[in-house]
């Protein structure tokens, strides 16, 4: 009976246990079973009769139950924060004007390049003969950037800000050592500049930037790649170390780590918060009838054009009370920031919702790749964070993925699709993963629930102990790798009819060195990669 128990084992794996004489009884009736309108193909048993198939029922209901249900994710708000609501010149009345402004432009540049000039000396002088230390600026420099700060704000007035409304005052440095506010266009950190003076939280992209770069790096800010957590982290220390020293100006934070349109106040990291001081909320606000001023999916240079052929811009800066921390906010910096983004939505009037930068990156992803409306490709990902634990960039390798499977470029993926993606036959057992990710039941997944499943699988805390079971219960020889044999052999107990043309194509799959055999590493490496396949191998280590 070599063969025979060689592939019967897959069959005879339990998921939570259980003894050996149930194991030959369930092997005994399975066998049985051919004969009684079963039948033996290729050396394997197919299950065909009711009692088979009462069996592999139970199979697929033990796999769900051992992985557990995906948690059901809150309605996604249907807003795209990000979205300019003015991306190009139309009607008669913007293209009248925006020729008339032509002229206009060019003086405005001009202005603005020779004020840029003035203050990037104004700095160097400043800052003449000063080595940057761990030590705070001396107070008698930073009184010299005046000059600086008065072509920050005549830059604002070269982009047509011509009068910025106030609302209330910001608060002494002893009281707020703090600031954050929303981040709407470029123009918010030269008028915070102009107006505080602070300590800026900078990405380091700004460094780039000609003639801003150079006075942006004098300024004594905190310096900070989005996309490193060592860097994050030094950060958050620099931020705590001089919100607790009063020699040091006023820290100013965009919490929610990029620019938005206003309409929405994003996800906040929890830098400004973990210092434990009181902070001061700011909001704002760039009122328009024809010109949105919001840099979200716009390009600068488009932007800077728009802003630069308008009569005039608007902007409101609103001063909100100071937030202090309570006990319980000293213990959780995320109950701290979501009081302050609270006040500030309802300042503003708006939705809180959970995107964030990473949201940004994937709708450019998805227009590079000609893929959907940015809305349907973005996911929440502060929500995906902390349910998840999911990067950006594991998100943006599941988009291709979901990519491929939606043939059609409709957005949604449907059951054959998604099958015919996994190279796995339709079956009781493959609708039943269908309907792991389907969670609205309408017959097909969008992106976000395609997302929120393979991170809760790739996250599952029995990940690595559930593909080490199922690689033990397909290696029915023991011998460390997996023959074509044996995949068949342990597919054909999830999915009786698989052709032999589907196990041939997971197994190329499986054998990434093409040595004609799986090894584990292999065998985890395409797990890892493909957790959608997960619930088909752990049904393999289920007992009838």
């Amino acid at each position: 009976m070599g063969e025979e128990e060689d592939l019967r084992k897959p069959l005879l794996q339990t998921g939570g246990g259980g003894g050996g004489g149930g194991e030959n009884e369930n092997w005994q009736q399975y066998t049985a079973g051919v004969g009684r309108g079963n039948e033996r193909r290729n050396g394997l048993i197919v299950a065909e009769g009711a009692e088979a198939q009462e069996a592999l029922e139970s199979r697929f209901n033990h796999a769900i139950t051992i992985l557990g249900e995906p948690p059901v994710l809150e309605k996604q708000a249907a807003i795209d924060p990000f979205k300019n609501k003015t991306p190009h010149i139309r009607g008669l009345y913007e293209w009248t004007k925006t020729i008339l402004m032509l002229p206009v432009l060019v003086l405005r540049i001009l202005m603005t390049a020779l004020v840029l000039f003035v203050g990037l000396i104004a700095t160097k002088t400043a800052l003449a003969g000063y080595t940057p230390t761990e030590d705070p600026m001396p107070k008698w420099r930073r009184r010299m950037f005046c000059v600086t700060r008065l072509c920050g704000r005549a830059v604002l007035f070269c982009f047509g800000f011509h009068w910025i409304r106030r609302i209330g005052r910001p608060a002494p440095r002893e009281v707020a050592p703090i600031v954050v506010s929303n981040h709407v266009s470029f123009t918010d950190p030269i008028f915070h500049f102009w107006e505080l003076l602070p300590v800026f939280v900078s990405s380091t992209s700004h460094d780039d930037i000609f003639m801003v770069g150079p006075i942006i790096r004098a300024m004594e800010v905190i310096v900070v790649d989005r996309l490193s957590p060592e860097s994050r982290r030094l950060a958050a220390s620099e931020i705590k170390r001089k919100a607790l020293c009063n020699d040091y100006p006023r820290v100013l934070l965009f919490p929610e780590g990029t620019t938005t349109n206003g309409r929405a106040i994003i996800s906040f990291k929890l830098g400004a918060f973990r210092p434990g001081v009181a902070v001061q909320p700011v909001v704002v606000r760039y009122p328009f009838v024809h010109f949105d001023i919001s840099w979200g999916d716009i390009s600068v240079w488009k932007l800077v054009f728009r802003m630069l052929t308008q009569v005039t811009n608007h902007m409101e800066v609103e001063y909100l009370p100071v937030v202090y921390p309570t006990k319980k906010d000293l213990d959780d910096p995320v109950a701290f920031a979501q009081k302050v983004r609270f006040l500030m939505a309802g300042a503003l009037n708006v939705p809180e919702t959970e995107h964030t930068y990473g949201d940004l990156m994937l709708a450019v992803r998805s227009s590079e790749l000609k893929l959907y409306p940015a809305t349907a490709s973005m996911v929440e990902m502060g929500r995906m964070e902390k349910l998840f634990h999911l990067t950006t960039s594991e998100v943006k390798e599941y988009m291709e993925k979901f990519y491929k499977m939606d043939t059609n470029r409709s957005g949604n993926v449907t059951m054959d699709q998604f099958l015919e993606a996994l190279d796995i036959p339709k079956s009781p057992f493959s609708e039943k993963l269908f309907l792991m990710f389907d969670k609205s039941e309408q017959g097909y997944i969008n992106f976000r629930e395609f997302v929120a499943v393979l991170g809760f699988l790739s996250n599952h805390t029995e990940f690595a102990r559930l593909i080490k079971s199922a690689f033990e219960a397909c290696d029915s020889h023991q011998d460390g790798t997996l023959s074509q044999l044996e995949l068949e052999s342990s597919l054909r107990s999830v999915f009786p009819e698989i052709p032999k043309s589907q196990v041939q194509h997971m197994f190329e799959k499986l054998d990434m060195n093409r040595d004609g055999a799986i090894s584990w590493d292999e065998f985890r490496t395409f797990l890892e990669k493909n957790p959608e396949l997960l619930a088909v191998f752990v049904a393999v280590t289920c007992g009838v």
